[in-house]
C-alpha cells in the first residue's frame, strides 16, 4: 500500500514535537500491517468515520490522523485533536 500525504497534513505534522512525529511513523507502519491483514487490525486506532472512505488513526490519547482509503493508496489530509477532527469532517 503507497501512503501519501497532503500538504495540509506536511504543516500540520511539522508542528508536533519529535517523540509526536515519530509516533506518527509508528502508527503508520501499524496501518500498513493492518490493512494486510484486516481481520487483526483491532488495537491499532483504526476507525472509519465516513462512508465515503474516510478513515482516523489514532496517535497517542488525543492525536488524530485523517486519510481517505483508495485502492492500493493511503492519503492522509488532516492531523489534529477530536474536537479538531469533527470540525475537519463537517467541511468535507
Amino acid at each position: 500500500m503507497k501512503i501519501s500525504f497532503s500538504e495540509r497534513f506536511r504543516r500540520q505534522s511539522h508542528g508536533v514535537d519529535l517523540e509526536t512525529r515519530a509516533a506518527i511513523l509508528d502508527r503508520l507502519l501499524d496501518l500498513r500491517a493492518a490493512m494486510a491483514n484486516p481481520h487483526e487490525h483491532r488495537g491499532v486506532g483504526l476507525r472509519k468515520l465516513h462512508t465515503a472512505g474516510v478513515w482516523e488513526l489514532r496517535v497517542g490519547w488525543s492525536l488524530r490522523a485523517v486519510f481517505r482509503l483508495a485502492p492500493d493508496e493511503a492519503i492522509f489530509q488532516f492531523l489534529g485533536t477530536h474536537d479538531e477532527v469533527q470540525r475537519f469532517l463537517r467541511t468535507l
